[in-house]
């Protein structure tokens, strides 16, 4: 449907949908994806779903063009996907082997990852070896409860961990199987594509990502942004030409919009 530009500023509703053919499984990401049933239906099902926009006019030289918010839609985004995932953590940074996150949510961190699916339990315990283990940070305790103080859903298990006779010492890892995959919303200029995938080949090299779930745009979602933005073609293109380097699987996952 043709919008005239004062009708098209009224609208605020939006229905994202994905195809076949705008999915890209790099690296043998989608035999991951498979294996640990029921993740990629749940992605695919939130990333068809209706969404608010924020419609705007943006100017193309002496043309005007009509035009949607990307920051206000990766927002939204986000909020779908952790509708579909009770454990997703939203503003994931990793440092030194552990994930930094918050019950609440907090602005957008350049250096993270926009969502996660982690075992908590063990990344506590990550973090609690690097603050009273054998290798301990200096200002540990500090370190603890603030992260403690943004997870107080973690409180409990944290009690168990905190025996003062082990400090010192490392406690191992529980063994439970759950996969670690990274997400990353991208709709920004394409040159944020190059520091995507080195924050993700850096926390690789720390905690052995199992995949990153990379959303771009595609069709008309790709005209309503703006320009020299990171796209699907470009990103496929980018991980053929860079296949032997980038060795983390990804799913690159082309998102379009209907308005």
């Amino acid at each position: 449907m043709v919008y005239e530009n004062d009708e098209w500023l009224k609208l605020s509703k939006g229905k994202l949908f994905l195809t076949n053919k705008t999915q890209y499984f790099h690296n043998h990401s989608k035999e991951i994806l498979d294996f640990n049933d029921g993740i990629i239906n749940k992605f695919k099902t939130a990333l068809s779903s209706e969404i608010e926009v924020k419609t705007r006019l943006k100017k193309d030289g002496n043309k005007t063009l009509k035009g949607i918010e990307a920051g206000y839609l990766n927002v939204q985004i986000r909020e779908l996907i952790k509708n579909h995932f009770a454990d997703l953590k939203l503003e994931v940074n990793e440092k030194n082997g552990v994930y930094y996150f918050s019950s609440n949510q907090e602005k957008k961190q350049i250096a993270g990852f926009d969502f996660a699916l982690l075992n908590s339990k063990n990344n506590l315990i990550k973090l609690r070896n690097l603050c009273f283990g054998e290798l301990k940070y200096s200002d540990g305790l500090k370190r603890w409860n603030k992260f403690l103080s943004k997870n107080p859903d973690l409180e409990e298990f944290a009690n168990t961990l905190t025996n003062a006779e082990k400090h010192g010492e490392n406690i191992p890892l529980l063994d439970i199987n759950e996969p670690l995959i990274l997400g990353e919303i991208q709709f920004g200029n394409w040159g944020l594509v190059y520091r995507d995938f080195f924050k993700l080949l850096k926390a690789n090299v720390q905690t052995s990502v199992d995949c990153l779930v990379y959303v771009v745009c595609t069709g008309e979602l790709e005209n309503l942004l703006s320009s020299s933005i990171v796209t699907f073609d470009k990103t496929v293109t980018l991980l053929k030409d860079f296949s032997k380097v980038i060795n983390v699987p990804i799913w690159v996952v082309g998102l379009d919009i209907k308005i």
